[in-house]
């Protein structure tokens, strides 16, 4: 994907700058929304690098860690900080330590993985290295892109490939007949293909960073990951209305 549809850039401006239906939602309230670690401390990472120490909210610390990330790779143990963004930070804790010395070495080589299996993983470690220029795409991401798109009516909309999760509220969302990618097909929305979906998710965020000005790529990613479960009841409700409401 070379240049991303208009219409797909333009659903999620609109969402990003919290116009109309998206109002409390998107980059300008993500001080609000994101909250990360939903429970617990936010982890130390003192011990990867001699880094400045964060203070404030949870979201002023991932702030403050996404500025650092970049200094906090090149000091470390690659291997460390990798396990550190992906299990301690990231929570994801069912990667065998093989798997994560194998994104290590790809991404150190220049090799970027690509494929979808694992892309919650090495995304983060990616973005960890260069928070300007990677993104996480992880299962909250996939399935806000696809709402924007619903909640917009979108008839040529893109299937961004789901993820596993364990949210209950988002596997609703992933359940209805109408979010499912074969019932997208069918309205003409186009899928991607596995081996592309990170790549062109990043240059759709790209893209869209470009025409908002002002906003770091992370800040995207940050918004879509918090706002996940409000757009997904959002298009629930809509396609749910209460029996007998007036």
């Amino acid at each position: 994907m070379d240049t991303p549809p208009i219409n797909l850039t333009d659903n999620l401006v609109q969402y990003f700058s919290g116009q109309g239906q998206f109002e409390s939602l998107g980059v300008g309230s993500l001080s609000t929304n994101y909250t990360w670690p939903k429970r617990g401390e936010f982890p130390s990472y003192a011990h990867l690098a001699n880094v400045e120490k964060i203070t404030g909210s949870k979201y002023e610390k991932n702030i403050q860690l996404k500025k650092q990330s970049a200094k906090i790779w090149n000091a470390g143990d690659k291997f460390e900080v990798a396990n550190w963004a992906i299990s301690t930070w990231g929570g994801i804790r069912g990667n065998k330590p093989e798997t994560v010395e194998s994104y290590v070495k790809a991404i150190v080589s220049g090799e970027r993985p690509k494929q979808l299996k694992g892309v919650a993983s090495y995304s983060k470690i990616l973005s960890f290295m260069n928070p300007k220029e990677y993104a996480i795409y992880d299962a909250r991401v996939a399935i806000s892109l696809n709402a924007i798109q619903l909640l917009n009516e979108e008839t040529s909309g893109t299937i961004f490939r789901y993820l596993p999760g364990r949210n209950k509220q988002l596997q609703k969302f992933r359940n209805l007949p109408s979010t499912k990618a074969a019932s997208l097909s069918q309205l003409g929305w186009a899928s991607l293909k596995k081996d592309e979906c990170y790549s062109n998710y990043l240059t759709i965020l790209k893209r869209v960073n470009t025409e908002l000005r002002g906003s770091e790529l992370y800040e995207l990613e940050m918004s879509l990951f918090a706002d996940a479960e409000t757009l997904a009841d959002m298009y629930f409700r809509r396609s749910h209305p209460r029996v007998g409401a007036p």
